[in-house]
C-alpha cells in the first residue's frame, strides 16, 4: 500500500465504448504510460508524448558529443539551442492550455 503523503486514496470510474476502450489503451502504450497515468494526464491538460525509436536517442547523443568538440561559441550556442528545441519539442510532457467559454449556469 502507498503509504507517501501523496497516496491515491480516491478512485474515478467512466464508462466507455469498447472501441474507446481500445483507441484509450492504445494511446496510452505508444506513450508508455498505463491507462490510469495516460488518462489522468490528458484530463488534467498535458499532452504525454509517444515513447520515441531508439534511433532518436541515438541521433539526439550525437548531437550532444558534437557539443564537445572545437567550435566557435556562435554554431556552439546554435547547437544547443537546437538541442533544447529538440528536447523540448520531442521529449517533454505539455500543458495544453484551455480557453473555454462556458456558457452561464443560470442567469439572463
Amino acid at each position: 500500500m502507498n503509504k507517501t503523503p501523496k497516496a491515491k486514496t480516491q478512485r474515478l470510474e467512466i464508462r466507455v465504448t469498447p472501441e474507446n476502450k481500445k483507441k484509450i489503451e492504445s494511446y496510452a502504450s505508444k506513450c508508455g504510460l498505463s491507462t490510469t497515468e495516460y488518462v489522468t494526464k490528458r484530463a488534467l491538460g498535458f499532452t504525454p508524448r509517444t515513447v520515441l525509436p531508439d534511433a532518436f536517442f541515438n541521433f539526439y547523443g550525437k548531437l550532444c558529443e558534437i557539443c564537445n568538440y572545437e567550435m566557435t561559441p556562435e554554431t556552439e550556442a546554435k547547437l544547443l539551442a537546437l538541442i533544447d528545441e529538440i528536447h523540448s519539442e520531442m521529449l517533454s510532457t505539455k500543458k495544453e492550455v484551455h480557453n473555454l467559454l462556458l456558457p452561464q449556469d443560470s442567469g439572463p
